[in-house]
């Protein structure tokens, strides 16, 4: 079976390195535990490279994996403001090969597409925030592979005025093979060390070179490496990269400023993010900086408003004499639940003449725009954090950023009460081009200016004061003909500074920040490293190789320019003839035959379906019912056994007539016009009960059980189920401000989980919010626009809201958009379920609608009594959709046309469906609608698979009614799972 599991149990508290500010975040699920144990770190080289103020970290990885399993990998981990991965390199047949910059989307794809084949992609990607993922698959059983992940990093001065390099080791088992070799280049005076892995690490120096070199076996590290050094202020310091005719350049000024007194405001909004990822804050940091304001204050009025997926007041504290024990006492009380909605905030509930705001940048559950006409102070303490978006909001109000992780509580209280000296612009110098920071900023002792110069020897005037007035000026020499830069890579400082303030603003500059990532090999929120194994891949995915295999790729590309990309399409051609397909089936007239049941046949045999006359089975039908596409598009026959991922064989059998029995639901609005049935159809779906051990612990009300959910939750605080079993209990009680509260903790367990925010829409969908609904949504359509699905969620999420155009337009957008041709494959017959849906918005809405852009052949009216449609989350997964109607024929893959006009959809076998039943004029009597979980080859983090199910009554008519049904597929039964029924 094919595994997302991640590379490094070993690590899951361990690994730390560099600039990372934490542990990277290991996380292994769907797996055995025994194989998680099984994976171990083999060795670990660092390198670390520091010239002035710019330090270059590299690090290879080997990992063995001891199991019987062949398993994928994914490590992520966040790096701190302004940092970025520059290289990454994977082992291809005991090699190390460099990776190529390619656009985010276009990796993704390529990367899932080869992995189906078993080959050796390797992928990294930054996901929201300052947040980096490496993919790696496959990692071969008792074999090893190896990763090289580096970065360069901008020091920052400390309290004694020395640059700080940190390396954590806080390592929990010793490493077989460790190394660590750390240089520092062209220093005036030597480094010193406040800690160290062990006694023997210490510098040699060798003229103005200091190196310090660590060799051990089985080492267990005892603290941390940090590194200062001493730097005399007012100093300058121009480092020169030649670039052609050009130079790029980094000058460090180091100034001493006098601040000015800033008054803050005695009458401050404080906004408290209380949601679940407010666990991971430091509130120590955060109360040591409140409690220097109200020391500083004394007399002061705060109003407090707690943030999670809704915005309430959390009451007025009066603070006399610096006294805020009551405050004190409210915050340290706070339960951290649900998910973040910053377009919540508003003056009307929390007022203040400044704000400050104590989150970690991230609005998984809302927009991320802040509505506050004042300040906004956005104070940071959290490991894992978007800091371009707390930058963004605080400079828009004109408020401050605080990274107390950068920061002493006392020191970041001084920025906050202090208008510190800051850079304002540089005189126009027409040689000098491309200067980053080009905005107002703080100096803090130290700037750092980037830019390119065209001339040999040139110079610039920087100039320094408070707001808009200049009270300083620093002239700066650059000798653009003299190169100095010896291990520093200006030109990747540069990209990283102007790419750094460029995504400050992501929307307008997205474009632009994708070709210079390219360009400069950086990874940014669109621009990825990947790692291909074969010259052939990389010329079919139409991605240019790394230097090592450019003359064999130049050579092979000529002969084989059809590879390239695959040959994408669009889903116009196959549209047109199934429109043609939909319109035979819908004019044609069945039989109504009366058909008795047959008695079934062995436990878990499956009966065939019922014998008609000749006349009555159409050659759609006869063909469709005796072969099933396997996730590969081929056809296989019914009777034969097939493997399946766990390892388990498929039955070739299936479930006999459908159980009867009682079925809990609710009823939807009776159709007075329904000629089959005076009284309408009736949808009903049964009550889903979790079965989880963790179910039994809720205890008494609605109030007791929440305390009871949050007691078990630390358990299971990573656990996408968990939070979609405990919500769903709640709704079931009717208490649906706790539910929405519980599933909103969603969208903060995994950054960009795509399959974690389907099953999230799913059930905001049943829940009836579809606002939010189509807000996560969209989400998933910017992570995965590869993909039909993506697309049709969202024009459906729109049509939910009432926006028919737009959900028109998307809806159309999924036939005409290209695919590559595995996708294409993939989801061949989706075509039949969006042209459904594009007739019913014009038949209902059509009178608001313009369909100039579709194509007429596409328009016509599909009227049925009863449509079914079946989603899930997940890729490589297969699950069936069974409908059985009155005469006790079961419509599904096999038996795709009944006698009774039942029709579905093409099977998905490899997809996330949709699978679709329709029925024109549906019988009287009653139907049962089951779904059958066949099995998939996909498990990862985001747990089990999660399915929705549609039920429409009087699709395409005046009277359309709709029931949706979300649950959990924890495994395969052989009679499939009841989801609901109705009856006519």
């Amino acid at each position: 079976m094919k595994v997302r599991s991640l590379l490094l149990s070993l690590l899951i508290t361990s690994v730390s390195f560099s600039a990372f500010a934490q542990a990277p975040q290991i996380k292994i699920s769907g797996t055995n535990p025994k194989d998680a144990r099984a994976v171990s770190l083999q060795s670990l080289q660092v390198d670390v490279k520091i010239t002035g103020n710019i330090a270059t970290t590299v690090m290879t990885m080997s990992f063995y994996n001891a199991s019987a399993r062949v398993l994928e990998g994914e490590l992520t981990f966040p790096l701190p403001d302004g940092v970025t991965v520059s290289r990454y390199a994977l082992d291809i047949n005991g090699k190390m090969r460099e990776a190529v910059p390619v656009e985010k989307a276009k990796a993704t794809e390529v990367f899932e597409s080869i992995e189906r084949r078993r080959v050796d992609p390797g992928l990294l990607e930054k996901v929201e925030g300052n947040n980096f993922r490496t993919r790696i698959y496959p990692f071969p059983v008792n074999g090893i592979r190896t990763i090289t992940i580096g970065y360069e990093e901008e020091l920052r001065l400390n309290g004694q005025q020395a640059f700080t390099y940190r390396l954590p080791l806080d390592f929990k088992q010793a490493i077989p093979d460790f190394s660590l070799r750390t240089t520092v280049l062209e220093s005036s005076s030597e480094p010193v060390m406040s800690e160290q892995p062990d006694g023997s690490f210490k510098f040699k120096s060798q003229g103005n070179t200091y190196t310090a070199i660590l060799e051990r076996k089985n080492f267990l590290p005892k603290q941390a490496l940090a590194v200062e050094l001493p730097k005399v202020t007012d100093a300058l310091e121009v480092v020169v990269q030649k670039a052609g005719s050009s130079a790029y350049f980094l000058a460090n000024i180091f100034i001493k400023g006098s601040s000015r007194n800033h008054q803050l405001s005695s009458d401050i909004g404080l906004i408290w993010d209380v949601s679940l990822s407010g666990l991971n804050r430091d509130k120590v940091k955060e109360f040591a900086l409140l409690d220097a304001l109200i020391k500083d204050k004394k007399n002061l009025t705060i109003h407090l408003g707690l943030l999670n997926h809704v915005f309430k007041n959390g009451g007025d504290f009066v603070i006399n004499n610096g006294n805020w024990n009551a405050l004190r006492e409210k915050l340290g009380s706070l339960i951290y639940d649900g998910g973040a909605d910053y377009s919540k905030i508003n003056s009307r509930l929390v007022k203040g003449d400044e704000y400050l705001f104590f989150t970690d940048g991230f609005s998984g559950f809302g927009p991320n725009t802040v509505y506050l006409n004042k300040p906004v102070h956005t104070i940071n303490t959290a490991l894992r954090a978007d800091f371009s978006q707390l930058k963004y909001i605080a400079a828009k109000s004109g408020g401050k950023f605080i990274n107390l992780n950068t920061f002493s509580a006392s020191q970041a209280y001084q920025q906050l009460s202090k208008e510190e000296l800051q850079l304002i612009s540089i005189k126009n110098n027409t040689a000098v081009t491309e200067l980053y920071p080009s905005v107002p900023t703080p100096v803090n002792g130290l700037i750092s200016i980037a830019g390119i110069s065209s001339a040999a020897n040139t110079s610039m005037t920087l100039q320094f004061g408070y707001g808009n007035t200049v009270t300083m000026e620093r002239k700066v020499t650059i000798n653009a003909g003299k190169t100095n830069a010896s291990m520093i890579d200006v030109s990747r400082i540069w990209a990283q500074k102007k790419l750094s303030e460029m995504d400050q603003n992501y929307e307008d500059n997205k474009v632009e920040i994708a070709q210079l990532a390219q360009q400069f090999g950086i990874v940014t929120r669109n621009t990825s490293l990947m790692v291909l194994e074969s010259v052939d891949d990389y010329i079919r995915y139409g991605i240019e190789p790394p230097d090592e295999l450019k003359p064999l790729y130049d050579q092979v590309k000529k002969q084989r320019m059809a590879m390239v990309d695959q040959g994408r399409r669009d889903l116009l051609n196959s549209s047109m003839t199934m429109a043609k397909v939909l319109q035979e089936w819908w004019n044609r007239d069945f039989p109504k035959v009366k058909v008795f049941p047959k008695p079934d046949k062995a436990d878990n045999q499956m009966y065939d379906a019922v014998s008609m006359p000749p006349a009555v089975l159409s050659s759609e039908r006869s063909v469709a019912t005796h072969s099933r596409r396997n996730s590969t598009g081929a056809e296989m026959e019914l009777n034969e056994v097939v493997v399946v991922a766990s390892g388990t064989q498929r039955k070739s059998s299936m479930v006999g007539a459908a159980r009867s029995g009682r079925a809990a639901g609710i009823a939807v609005q009776r159709n007075a016009d329904q000629q089959s049935n005076p009284a309408g159809p009736e949808i009903k779906v049964p009550e889903f009960k979790s079965d989880k051990g963790y179910m039994k612990k809720l205890q008494g009300s609605s109030s007791g059980a929440y305390k009871s959910y949050l007691a078990i939750r630390p358990e299971y605080e990573s656990t996408p189920s968990f939070y979609l079993d405990m919500a769903n209990w709640f709704y079931q009680q009717k208490d649906s401000v706790r539910a929405l509260l519980i599933l909103s903790n969603l969208t903060e367990l995994d950054l960009e989980n795509s399959e974690i925010y389907k099953s999230l829409a799913y059930k905001l969908t049943q829940a009836g919010d579809p606002e939010t609904a189509l807000f996560i949504s969209k989400k998933v359509v910017k992570w995965r626009p590869m993909e039909a699905q993506s697309y049709r969620d969202y024009a459906l999420a729109l049509a939910n809201c009432g926006k028919y155009q737009q959900a028109l337009d998307t809806l159309y957008q999924v036939l005409t958009k290209s695919y590559n041709a595995d996708i294409s494959n993939r989801d061949q017959g989706i075509e039949e379920i969006i042209l459904a849906e594009i007739n019913n918005l014009i038949v209902l809405h059509g009178d608001h609608l313009n369909t100039s852009r579709i194509d007429p052949k596409l328009i016509f009216k599909l009227p049925v009594d009863v449509r079914v449609v079946l989603n899930w989350n997940k890729i490589d997964t297969d699950i069936d959709l069974w409908v059985t109607d009155p005469n006790g024929e079961k419509c599904y893959y096999k038996n795709k046309l009944t006698a009774a006009g039942g029709r579905i959809s093409d099977d998905f076998t490899g997809g996330y469906g949709p699978e679709q039943f329709m029925i024109k004029k549906a019988i009287k009597g009653k139907y049962i609608i089951h779904v059958d979980y066949y099995g998939d080859n996909h498990i990862s983090i985001s747990g089990p698979t999660v399915v929705m199910a549609e039920i429409y009554t009087n699709y395409g008519k005046v009277n359309q009614e709709r029931k949706v049904i979300t649950l959990q597929m924890s495994g395969k039964k052989d009679n499939g799972i009841l989801i609901g029924s109705f009856e006519f």
